[in-house]
């Protein structure tokens, strides 16, 4: 493709779009580092102003970070997660990201406490088991997730369960459970010092973060979970229909949470 400078386009946008066909068509894959802006501008005959105007689109689209000192990189593709069914975020990844790593940062059984006492109704004094563990694909962090699990649950996991296979699928297998439903919240932070250091990422930068219990078919909390995700690499999908009959919305009083 090159630049019509007969079209009613701008050629920044014409550029914008010569690049972003580019990235899409796998010439510059994940990780890959794009030419210079003087290289760009002797390619394509424009203004480095030109070259910046359709780079920044590009950043703003999330398809390529600027790194001062090293150059602009594509950024790896976005990890979608839908929201039409019940499932585990390992399980997903499982399903659709086959090469994903898991890495367990830390798994050790602690005292509830007053907030993690009200998420799994137990007593603050009861040990829950904490697990930290980090997702990656092709040696990217995509997430990072902190797991309460009830100590009579937790009891029965090893670090090696947990760093194979989703916990949703443990619950089933070792523990005999039947999931039911799930409350999530969903929410933009910024990232702590803890949440940088695990996604590589600077602090102050934008998190999307899930906070989810897990109840059985009893009803019975049995898992609590805090996801992190870069924000920039994570979407949500979800369908919405007007008609009631395919779409179901359940109130509650914010006592039930």
């Amino acid at each position: 493709m090159s630049i019509n400078r007969n079209s009613a386009i701008p050629i920044y946008r014409q550029l914008y779009l010569i690049l972003r066909s580019q990235i899409e068509a796998n010439e510059y894959r994940a990780d890959d580092i794009l030419p210079t802006e003087e290289q760009l501008a002797e390619q394509y005959a424009v203004s480095r102003v030109t070259i910046r105007k359709a780079l920044q689109i590009l950043v703003d689209d999330g398809l390529i970070v600027r790194q001062a000192g090293k150059g602009t990189f594509v950024y790896p593709q976005k990890i979608e997660e839908n929201l039409y069914s019940l499932q585990g975020f390992a399980e997903m990844m499982a399903s659709d990201y086959p090469t994903q790593v898991m890495e367990i940062l830390n798994f050790e059984v602690i005292q509830a406490g007053a907030d993690l006492a009200t998420s799994l109704t137990v007593p603050a004094d009861d040990k829950i088991l904490r697990i930290k563990r980090r997702h990656k694909v092709e040696q990217r962090p995509v997430a990072y997730a902190i797991i309460y699990l009830p100590f009579e649950v937790g009891k029965l996991f090893t670090p090696d369960d947990v760093e194979t296979t989703p916990i949703y699928t443990l619950l089933a297998r070792k523990a005999g459970i039947t999931i039911g439903q799930a409350t999530q919240r969903i929410a933009a932070i910024a990232a702590n010092h803890e949440i940088a250091e695990v996604l590589g990422i600077a602090v102050g930068s934008p998190v999307l973060t899930i906070k989810r219990v897990t109840y059985s078919t009893e009803q019975k909390p049995i898992e609590y979970i805090q996801l992190y995700y870069p924000g920039n690499q994570h979407e949500l999908v979800m369908e919405l229909y007007r008609d009631g009959s395919q779409n179901t919305v359940y109130t509650r009083n914010h006592a039930d949470y």
